[in-house]
């Protein structure tokens, strides 16, 4: 994963992260950046509609982590 997609998860973690609660993303996440994180199997698009995939739980999982350790 290159540092741009990281320091994206790290920015929209809250709103990612509502993902997993089957939130949907509003417009607080930009349209480019949804469309790069569907780029790297980080969301899946339906129609209008994001799903977090496998590999975007995880990450998020990761970032959480280091998130609650710093702070």
């Amino acid at each position: 994963m290159d540092r741009s997609v990281s320091n994206m998860l790290h920015y929209y973690r809250n709103s990612l992260l509502s993902l997993m609660k089957n939130g949907v993303i509003v417009d607080s996440v930009p349209q480019g950046t949804r469309r790069r994180l569907c780029e790297h199997g980080i969301l899946r698009r339906f129609g209008s509609k994001f799903e977090l995939t496998e590999l975007g739980s995880e990450l998020l999982k990761v970032v959480d982590a280091s998130e609650a350790k710093l702070g």
